[in-house]
């Protein structure tokens, strides 16, 4: 399929990246060549108060006793939240709806307690998934529905994302808004399971509804759908889309929308990317209360103010992401007359966030729409029953009035920025024995050397925990609790370091390693290990040749709790204040 291509690159001159953790490679669900537009809405569904809206900034997600939003008085319900939906006045038909939820999911209820300057999270894990796919949603003006969706990733089975278990589910339900009595007011979504109290990073849910219809425009449009999901943390991931040509004159109308699941207000550094390869000019997403430095920050925003009604109407929705953006299109913009490519670039520098859903419309030539319609690609659809009457104006509100169609002009300039041409290249693994670190060794005066203990140090009340069964996060029997079993003790600090992705350095054995400090050069490495030992210390240097990198670290083990354990006991210690956790040649836990 030349629809979309997911693919990784290094930009040379303002990006350097490595990969994004991607789990369900990112798909077209539908394409539509059409006269026609799309509106989206949604809400999340758990918040600080069941019905009052949240519009607090200063504390993260983890700082926050979750509870369910539940807005209706139905006792069959346990969580609930709306929004309504506004299609214009001339909208003729429902071309696609399809209904999209998302939440972590590990604990029924998360607990939290503090003890010496460190939170500490526990809870039952939620074992049976069974419920995730189904939910019940209300139309306007009519009863609640069972909906029964297709289970898109499940983090539960994967021991990557256990620790928080996010999911996401969709169902189309183009039917349901076909026969609906009527497609305008208040869409309810109800009984989305999550996780309520805290969580290590915080708990987020919500639910988006993205509707196609078709109607009278100027220009036909191309309008696609996509789903995944991807969790990207200090490495980016770019998704590349084709199959359209924008008109060959005149300005262009073009939007995108993004779904992402735990991205936090409080911590920036994310980033949504347009690029054109062919012209080399890139943009920054970024719109009315976004920051293009802190796109994926909690909000439900959107371009027009028909859809933004919701209850509640948080401004801060708490790791639930739905955003709807319009890109330049003056003289400097990214899509110029005759584009037939983009690319779009997510990345974050200092949060997280897992992508799960993005769609993509913007006006084509007439011409590319007759090529399409002699050959239409597969799984796209062409609706061309829509023009647009030059006397008839779409109000922002999508109100039908009758005026001479009349130019819009952008009156914003943008932050147009050129970027190098993106750098293919296949990624190829190949299998290798794996043999110890290489340590230098230098003639050193003889001296008397403490080594350095291995035995993991545990707080009393972590002691007490495990002799009570209550904890099962232990050097020996971590690996079960990442499995799913009942009440794990984790920090937020251990569950960010777990999720890292291993490096890859040939001939070292696997494991995970206590970095002390690492250089470029070996004499330098030599030099330092030496001071380590004279000041009671012993340590062994890891080589990656490939990088000429030199590791000097104090401890090494394949059990990433002892690791853990180990950096944290030597943080108090100035010698090893910097001291990180290096994951090395591991393909699992």
């Amino acid at each position: 399929m030349r629809g979309l291509l997911l693919r990784f690159a290094i930009f040379i001159s303002m990006f350097s990246f490595t990969y994004a953790q991607q789990t369900v490679p990112f798909t077209t669900q539908k394409a539509f060549y059409i006269y026609g537009d799309a509106a989206v809405i949604g809400n999340n569904i758990l918040s600080k108060d069941k019905q009052e809206p949240y519009n607090d900034y200063l504390l993260t997600n983890d700082d926050i006793d979750m509870v369910y939003v539940d807005i209706d008085q139905d006792k069959t319900t346990f969580s609930s939240s709306s929004a309504n939906l506004k299609l214009p006045d001339n909208q003729s038909k429902i071309a696609y709806a399809v209904l999209y939820w998302s939440a972590t999911y590990s604990y029924i209820k998360g607990t939290r307690r503090e003890e010496d300057a460190q939170f500490y999270f526990q809870g039952n894990r939620q074992k049976n998934r069974s419920l995730i796919n189904k939910v019940k949603l209300k139309l306007p003006g009519e009863n609640y529905q069972n909906i029964t969706g297709n289970v898109l990733f499940d983090g539960a089975k994967s021991p990557a994302f256990a620790l928080n278990a996010p999911y996401v589910c969709f169902a189309d339900v183009t039917k349901q808004l076909q026969e609906a009595k009527q497609v305008n007011g208040e869409y309810t979504v109800a009984n989305i399971n999550a996780t309520q109290g805290f969580v290590a990073g915080g708990s987020a849910a919500g639910w988006m509804l993205y509707v196609v219809y078709e109607a009278p425009t100027s220009k036909p449009k191309y309008i696609t759908t996509f789903n995944g999901f991807s969790h990207i943390g200090n490495q980016p991931e770019i998704i590349s889309l084709d199959e359209f040509k924008t008109p060959d004159k005149g300005a262009t109308s073009t939007a995108i929308v993004l779904a992402t699941l735990e991205g936090d207000s409080a911590l920036s550094g994310d980033q949504c990317i347009v690029a054109n390869p062919v012209t080399n000019k890139a943009w920054q997403l970024q719109a009315v209360n976004r920051d293009k430095d802190n796109f994926f920050s909690s909000q439900i925003t959107s371009i027009s103010t028909a859809n933004t009604v919701r209850y509640p109407n948080s401004s801060n929705t708490l790791g639930f992401d739905l955003a709807t953006v319009s890109l330049p299109n003056n003289d400097e913009a990214v899509l110029v007359n005759g584009t037939e490519k983009v690319d779009l670039i997510f990345n974050t520098k200092q949060d997280r966030f897992y992508l799960f859903f993005t769609a993509f419309n913007t006006e084509i030539s007439e011409s590319f729409l007759k090529e399409i319609q002699s050959n239409t690609p597969v799984n796209a659809i062409v609706l061309t029953s829509e023009k647009l009457d030059p006397n008839v104006v779409l109000t922002s509100d999508n109100k039908v009035v009758n005026a001479k169609a009349e130019t819009v002009k952008a009156i914003a300039k943008t932050d147009i920025k050129t970027i190098g041409q993106a750098e293919n290249f296949n990624i190829t693994t190949q299998s290798f024995a794996l043999k110890q670190p290489v340590i230098i060794k230098k003639e050193l005066k003889q001296e008397l050397v403490v080594p350095m203990s291995s035995e993991i140090l545990s707080s009393k009340s972590q002691n007490e925990a495990l002799a009570k069964g209550d904890v099962l996060i232990s050097s020996t029997n971590y690996v079960r609790a990442l499995k799913i079993e009942d009440k794990p003790l984790e920090t937020q600090a251990f569950k960010l370091l777990l999720e890292k992705n291993a490096a890859l350095i040939e001939g070292a054995k696997e494991g995970y390693y206590v970095i002390n400090k690492f250089f470029s050069k070996p004499q330098n490495a030599i030099t330092w290990q030496k001071y380590l030992k004279e000041k009671g210390y012993d340590s062994q240097i890891l080589i990656d040749e490939t990088e000429q990198l030199f590791y000097v670290y104090v401890f090494h083990t394949q059990n990433f709790y002892d690791a853990y354990m180990q950096h944290k006991t030597l943080l108090n210690n100035a010698l090893f204040s910097q001291n990180w956790v290096f994951k090395v040649n591991m393909i699992d836990y």
